[in-house]
């Protein structure tokens, strides 16, 4: 008789990989904002108290969240793999600073790269907190949670349990491309307006995605994808949304649109230095590594 997980084995590699990691980022989302709609509906009538539980409950979700995909929980056939999957491993200090270092350069160039974007294509608007009557301390809390959600289980989802299965099985490059095509595409379920974003999206999760490989963990991706979303998020919110500037077919290339593509060439520069002795510090640092 065939059972469940022998036909699931039976799938493809890069089929089970990309299902997985879907499901994981899903589900994970799902639950985030049932948390949110209920403890909006739970107080209700103390408001400013919103925020402060909101963070408290989200915490402690994000931790059952992220030890249950660490291999944490039942069933236990399964906690090795799940362990496996995430690929969450300890990092020493000089790894550390590389993989900041450099995912820091490359989310540089990034950001130059955005504002040389919007200027061949027509963004469409990107807004927080658009259709919802927030406190300011309720709409701070819940910015900074989604940003710690977002690094927390799009990483699990994207960078690790979809990600590592496909490097060994195809190896980075392809892996990366995959993963990355499919990170920016998803994000068409936030919206319409998410639709000139989405290649953009798939650069960063590129970004990203190479730091998982050289490092063989997703902690700094979780970090920097998190404090990027933040720091993103808090200038939306303050700022107002991105604002209207000329595109290049309609006004010409000027200066201000050549020292972005300078921006973009600079920073991407240093980051592929840093990516390289980032790759030098992790070879060290697995030789060094008992087997």
């Amino acid at each position: 008789m065939t059972t469940a997980p022998t036909i699931w084995q039976r799938i493809p590699v890069a089929l089970r990989a990309i299902v997985t990691g879907l499901l994981v980022v899903i589900f994970g989302a799902l639950g985030w904002s049932i948390l949110f709609i209920t403890t909006r509906q739970l107080t209700t009538s103390i408001s400013w108290a919103t925020g402060p539980a909101f963070v408290v409950l989200g915490g402690a979700y994000l931790w059952g969240y992220w030890r249950y995909l660490g291999g944490t929980g039942w069933p236990r056939r399964t906690a090795e793999s799940r362990r496996q999957s995430l690929r969450a491993r300890k990092l020493p200090g000089a790894v550390w600073a590389w993989a900041l270092c450099a995912g820091t350069l490359a989310i540089l160039s990034y950001i130059a790269f955005l504002l040389v974007w919007e200027r061949l294509i027509r963004l469409q608007t990107w807004a927080m907190f658009s259709n919802l009557h927030l406190s300011f301390v309720t709409a701070l809390c819940f910015l900074l949670a989604t940003a710690a959600e977002a690094g927390v289980v799009e990483e699990a989802a994207f960078r690790g349990y979809m990600q590592a299965p496909l490097e060994k099985r195809y190896g980075p490059v392809v892996a990366i491309a995959i993963v990355s095509a499919i990170f920016g595409g998803i994000h068409i379920a936030n919206g319409y307006f998410e639709l000139t974003w989405l290649f953009p999206y798939a650069i960063f999760g590129a970004v990203l995605g190479i730091l998982a490989y050289l490092t063989n963990s997703i902690l700094p991706s979780v970090v920097l994808h998190a404090a990027g979303d933040a720091v993103r998020f808090l200038l939306v919110w303050r700022l107002g949304p991105n604002p209207r500037r000329p595109l290049v077919w309609e006004s010409g290339a000027d200066a201000a649109f050549w020292l972005r593509v300078a921006a973009v060439i600079l920073f991407g520069a240093a980051a592929g230095w840093a990516y390289r002795k980032l790759a030098a510090v992790t070879r060290v640092e697995s030789a060094s590594r008992p087997s």
